[in-house]
């Protein structure tokens, strides 16, 4: 076994983007306890049980990151650090990763933390019968172990270098650990009454309304945590999100570029700061293959020949979403000379339309709120230049992933989030078999790439593998990316401490108010 503790050299390869989120190093004096912090989240939170909800959105991580602890975290460089692992190692061929947990910690209910419950939240994901999304996230580990109370074993089935900084970094439906006695005790009311080990505990929960977290007084870390309590507000409406901030009935809320004219508003306020952070990953559309037209390459490629991704960005945007032609974006270590981006050329996607000679008419998904409105009627216009006609399916936004997992879709956005690691989203979106591979596409040769590059320590052959595995995706046109991901999160200026947005994710468990 080879030692990786946050000091390792194996750290130096790690992403400066990543999952989870880490403190800037900010001087002591400056941090002040006390008080509380209310957040304006994007969407209300479905729940936290990964058997229920399969996947966390956003909303659900910046509760989760106070709730619960993973076994490591990322510093503001993107190297893992310890949490509820003190130290790891690896095997000579990067398949087996031995973690020594921390001691004395314990679950919001009293419950120990300890290998053997650590190892139950695994299996619990991992069983087929219990038939959870969230298990192909974790289809690269053979099995856990648990050889005495504070050492614990990932077998994987192929070598993954950068391990302690993926599935185990933040606080997702896979990292997120949970009380084993409180699943089994409440069954199916766990969803909504979740039990971590992490700096708050969940007080009350009114659906639509409001989600209110009080400070552990038994927290491991305590000494570096400040609030007393973090009230999350789910407020759909960006206006209504931003009004929210500047009455003061909010301290921080979430938000993007499409809400471009808030942030400029914002950027200008002495008494708000804005919080960006250009991570990995695009906000993308996956076209369902065995569905017409999208069954036919030429239909594929035209749709995206058709783009005009820096129009896209200044009608919707006012220019502050960076256009993007790979999945891996500025943000990742994977930089490509060649991609594969098909031209925007829209004499050459009204040749493949004339060619394929039948009308090219298909329905595309679009949340049911101006923003989705815009986006949909900017592509239905960018579209109608080259014959292709696109109607509008307005949905609530809740529903999109249920239908994208189903296949009921001709066309759905989705995203490939900021991650330390391109392997877990790409082998996700993309491998034959997954339930995620939304555009139902099966290639040999993609399904070699991901695994070469899954399976290789070398990271230059890595970067090479992703790039064949852009310029293929590309080529055969099955999802298109538009722009970027660049987070936003504009807060009081009294509001101090946040980190990194890894991921996306507003993490304010251990921020504090001047």
């Amino acid at each position: 076994m080879k030692a990786s503790t946050c000091s390792s050299a194996l750290a130096r390869i790690f992403l400066v983007a990543g999952f989870s989120a880490a403190l800037s190093v900010i001087p002591a004096a400056a941090q002040k306890a006390g008080g509380s912090i209310t957040v304006g989240l994007e969407l209300d939170i479905p729940g936290f049980d990964p058997l229920k909800v399969g996947v966390y959105d956003t909303a659900a991580l910046t509760a989760s990151s106070a709730i619960f602890d993973t076994l490591t975290t990322l510093d503001a460089d993107g190297k893992p650090q310890p949490e509820l692992a003190l130290s790891w190692e690896h095997s000579e061929d990067f398949k087996t990763w031995t973690f020594k947990l921390r001691p004395g910690v314990k679950f919001h209910d009293g419950t120990p933390f300890n290998a053997e419950a650590y190892k139950a939240n695994f299996d619990r994901q991992k069983d087929p019968a219990n038939k959870c999304r969230c298990a192909f996230y974790i289809a690269n580990v053979k099995d856990v172990q648990a050889p005495d109370e504070l050492t614990l074993v990932y077998n994987l089935n192929d070598p993954s270098v950068t391990f302690p900084t993926q599935t185990t970094s933040y606080a997702n439906q896979n990292g997120a650990v949970h009380s084993p006695t409180a699943w089994k005790t409440k069954g199916d009311e766990y969803n909504r009454n979740p039990v971590g080990t992490g700096p708050y505990i969940l007080k009350s929960w009114t659906a639509g309304d409001r989600m209110v977290l009080e400070k552990n007084p038994d927290y491991w870390d305590k000494d570096k945590v400040y609030f007393d309590r973090i009230t999350l507000k789910p407020l759909p409406d960006a206006q209504s999100r931003f009004a929210s901030l500047q009455s003061g009935e909010v301290d921080l809320i979430w938000d993007d570029e499409f809400s471009a004219d808030n942030i400029q508003k914002a950027k200008k306020d002495s008494k708000l700061t804005v919080h960006t952070y250009a991570g990995s990953g695009a906000a993308v559309y996956a076209m369902n293959t065995k569905t017409p037209p999208f069954d036919d390459l030429r239909v594929r490629q035209a749709v995206v020949m058709s783009l005009d991704r820096k129009k896209m960005s200044q009608a919707i945007t006012n220019g502050l979403s960076r256009p993007a032609s790979n999945p891996y974006g500025d943000g990742s270590w994977v930089k490509c000379k060649d991609d594969g981006a098909l031209p925007e050329d829209l004499e050459k996607a009204k040749a493949l339309i004339k060619d394929y000679g039948k009308p090219v008419e298909f329905k595309m998904l679009v949340t049911a709120t101006p923003r989705g409105r815009t986006v949909g009627q900017v592509l239905q216009q960018l579209w109608k230049r080259a014959g292709i006609n696109m109607e509008i399916e307005q949905v609530d936004q809740a529903t999109i992933p249920p239908r994208a997992f189903m296949r009921q879709f001709q066309l759905t956005p989705w995203r490939i989030v900021d991650s330390a690691d391109p392997d877990i989203q790409m082998y996700a979106n993309f491998k034959t078999g997954s339930p995620v591979a939304l555009a139902n596409y099966s290639n040999p040769e993609l399904d070699r790439l991901l695994d070469h590059a899954r399976n290789t320590p070398d990271q230059a052959q890595r970067i090479d593998d992703y790039c064949a595995i852009s310029r293929l995706i590309n080529k055969e046109a099955i999802w298109f990316w538009t722009s970027q991901n660049t987070y936003y999160a504009i807060s009081s200026a009294k509001v101090k401490g946040l980190p990194k947005m890894y991921s996306g994710v507003i993490d304010v468990s251990r921020a504090w108010k001047e």
